[in-house]
């Protein structure tokens, strides 16, 4: 009975362990800098907003799908169209709402 209720406690404590873990991703590496930069396709311009998705295999894909940025620190040139995916730089923080908030923008530039 003993060794039975010793083996059930194991393997839950190694399943509570396994559920806790991280696959690979989570959240975004802040740099030395204290920033974050991910690229992400531009779905919406809004006035003083772009709405974005999160590039395939990007770590804020697992925060949301769609993100709201503000425009304020964007690079003069060129400007953005719906389909252009940015470089956006950030302070890796990600505000929990639908669509998900990053206000702590550094600079946004265009990659394509």
């Amino acid at each position: 009975m003993k060794k039975q209720l010793l083996l059930i406690l194991t393997l839950s404590f190694i399943l509570a362990l396994a559920a806790c873990g991280t696959s690979g991703g989570g959240e975004p590496e802040v740099d030395g800098n204290g920033t974050v930069t991910f690229q992400a396709t531009v779905l919406e311009i809004h006035d003083g907003y772009y709405l974005i998705e999160p590039v395939e295999g990007s770590i804020e894909l697992n925060s949301a799908d769609r993100i709201t940025v503000s425009i304020e620190n964007m690079n003069p040139s060129p400007e953005p169209k719906v389909g252009d995916v940015l470089e956006i730089e950030y302070d890796g923080s990600i505000a929990e709402s639908y669509p998900a908030q990053i206000t702590n923008v550094y600079s946004i530039s265009v990659v394509e």
